[in-house]
Order: C-alpha cells, then sequence, then structure tokens
C-alpha cells in the first residue's frame, strides 16, 4: 500500500456509521464504513507466522472504505516478494495491522483482533484450511482446570479398560478365535 494510500478518505459510507480499531499501545488507530466487506480465518504459514498464533482471523474493507487516523508515522511495512503480498506492523508494539495482496488491489484486510465493536461481518470462512495445524484448537468441549481460576482444557479421551479382566480370560478361553489376548 502506498504511504498515504488509507489516509484523508472522503466519507464515502452512506450510513455515516464507521468502527475503529487500534494497535496494541495505541500509538495506530485505523478506521473503517460499517460494515466491513468480509471477514475470515487464515491457516496460511505466512499469517500463522506473522500473528505468532495458530491463524489469523481478518476482516476485508475497500481500501477507499479504511483509513489510519492516527499514527501513519508509526506503521512499519514487511514486503513479501514470494507470497507478493504487505503486511504492515506498529513499529513501537510490533502489532500486525494490514495485510494487502498484489492480486486484490482494491481491498484491505485487516485483524479483527484490532477492533473491539462489532465490524458488521462474521468470519464464517476459513483460507488455507489445508494448511491447519494438528494442535491447533478446533472447538472440543473445554472444562474448568481445577485449582486454576480462569484456566479451561481439553480433557483426553477415557481410555475404557474392562472393569473384570477375569471375565474376558474366561470368554477368551470358550471362544479362542474371536479373542485373541497376546
Amino acid at each position: 500500500m502506498k504511504s498515504g494510500s488509507l489516509t484523508e478518505r472522503v466519507e464515502s459510507n452512506l450510513s455515516g456509521r464507521h468502527v475503529s480499531g487500534r494497535c496494541l499501545c495505541g500509538a495506530v488507530e485505523i478506521e473503517i464504513d460499517f460494515p466491513a466487506f468480509w471477514a475470515w480465518h487464515d491457516h496460511s504459514a505466512a499469517s500463522r507466522r506473522a500473528h505468532g498464533a495458530a491463524y489469523a482471523t481478518y476482516i476485508g474493507s475497500w481500501r477507499k472504505h479504511a483509513r489510519v487516523v492516527k499514527g501513519q508515522r508509526s506503521i512499519a511495512r514487511f514486503e513479501d516478494a514470494k507470497t507478493e503480498s504487505t503486511r504492515s506492523f506498529c513499529c513501537r508494539c510490533g502489532a500486525p495491522l494490514l495485510y494487502e495482496r498484489k492480486r486484490s488491489p482494491h481491498m484491505v484486510n485487516i485483524p479483527r483482533a484490532l477492533f473491539t465493536g462489532r465490524t458488521g461481518r462474521e468470519p464464517r470462512y476459513h483460507a488455507a484450511i489445508e494448511e491447519l495445524q494438528d494442535w491447533t484448537y478446533t472447538g472440543k468441549r473445554l472444562v474448568p482446570l481445577k485449582g486454576y481460576p480462569g484456566i479451561v482444557w481439553e480433557r483426553p479421551k477415557s481410555r475404557r479398560r474392562p472393569r473384570n479382566l477375569m471375565a474376558l480370560s474366561s470368554l477368551a478361553c470358550t471362544c479362542p478365535d474371536r479373542f485373541l489376548f497376546r
């Protein structure tokens, strides 16, 4: 993205509603017209590494509907020639701010986590799902961890063992073809 391409946009939103997001330290503030164009979870290795997380959740906005309202000079950029994309970060706190792709020059993607309020879109799509890591939380039931307030965990699958091993061994003697204990 060009240095000033998100600044000084004409108010083009018909409803006049905007939503604001900011980086961790507050040096950079971004605003988009409400609602966002779309939202999705990106499981690609590049997004995983840029965010230091299992996946990144983005909202997409038309470039003309997005603005940097504070901290333009605090934005650092990384251009990835391999993916033909540009990622912008806050140079003070390192928070990811913008993700732009050469193949979509009219769109800008912003991490959903920068916004505290609604953006008008729920992330219902998954990009690069084939790169989903085996250690990623996928919505399994969580229970409180005893003795650690605020921590929840996934209980391991129970390994059911026969209650009466002697009863099974007697079955093995009468039906040796079916039960082979070695």
